[in-house]
């Protein structure tokens, strides 16, 4: 593995931070400093592995202070990747990994193989996932809670409610003029 180090200036925005590397003209953002250095430092990661594999020569330390005069509040702060160079990239994932990624419980995850939403293979007495399923789901948000439960078209909803008889009705008023009356006294 061989490690890189490179400039990266981050800039509040309101509840979020923009992280950027002069240098490589990257973009990426965070929720909170530590998670926009952790997002820096996985986009570092995959862009300096990603020009590797393109035959590209990469130094290791990247120039500081090429950005020039940085913003009010912004911070300076060198981004470190580890990158190994012709490793293979991840395919698979563990129900652990997917479950934090997609912020569910494990038994969901399961649920979610059982149902054919994520493919998985068993390796040992591991479950693997299909990294690029669960990616794809966390990219595609589903609305919370359980699904809306879908009406028969051929009754409608006045249909499938029952009525009160009409005798039943006049009990009830004779209930209530008893009972005011019986308030008045």
């Amino acid at each position: 593995m061989d490690r890189y180090l490179y400039e990266a200036i981050l800039t509040p925005y309101g509840d979020i931070y923009e992280v950027y590397f002069p240098e490589l003209s990257l973009y990426t953002q965070g929720t909170s400093l530590a998670d926009a250095a952790y997002m820096a430092q996985d986009l570092l990661t995959m862009d300096i592995a990603e020009r590797l594999e393109a035959g590209e020569d990469i130094p290791h330390i990247g120039s500081f202070g090429t950005a020039g005069a940085i913003p009010a509040g912004s911070i300076a702060m060198g981004i470190m990747a580890l990158v190994e160079v012709g490793c293979e990239r991840t395919e698979t994932m563990t129900v652990a990994e997917a479950a934090d990624i997609l912020n569910v419980s494990r038994a969901r995850i399961y649920t979610l193989v059982k149902d054919g939403a994520i493919r998985s293979e068993k390796v040992g007495s591991s479950r693997l996932l299909n990294a690029q399923d669960v990616m794809d789901r966390f990219n595609s948000p589903r609305n919370p809670g359980r699904p809306t439960k879908h009406r028969n078209e051929a009754t409608p909803l006045a249909a499938a409610k029952p009525k009160a008889s009409p005798e039943a009705a006049g009990a009830t008023a004779a209930k209530t003029t008893t009972t005011a009356a019986a308030l008045e006294s």
